[in-house]
């Protein structure tokens, strides 16, 4: 099910993003999770997203809810 924002990177999300990656990916979700809170950590909205079609950059930049939008602690 996808979140579509997260304002703050609780134990439940971590718990949601499981052990390693993929072989198509070179990070597991819980890579993520740990970029989005040093993004977070330092003012910056994060979004995991699909990225095998890169129009999608598109998207995120317009606001549109296709994958998970982190928040930033400093709003």
């Amino acid at each position: 099910e996808l979140i579509n924002t997260v304002e703050e990177i609780t134990p439940e999300i971590e718990a949601l993003a499981g052990g390693k990656g993929s072989k198509l990916g070179t990070g597991g979700m819980s890579t993520k999770i740990s970029a989005a809170r040093h993004a977070a950590k330092n003012g910056i909205d994060m979004v995991i997203a699909n990225g095998r079609n890169p129009d999608i950059l598109y998207d995120i930049v317009e606001g549109k809810p296709v994958g998970t939008r982190f928040l930033s602690n400093k709003r």
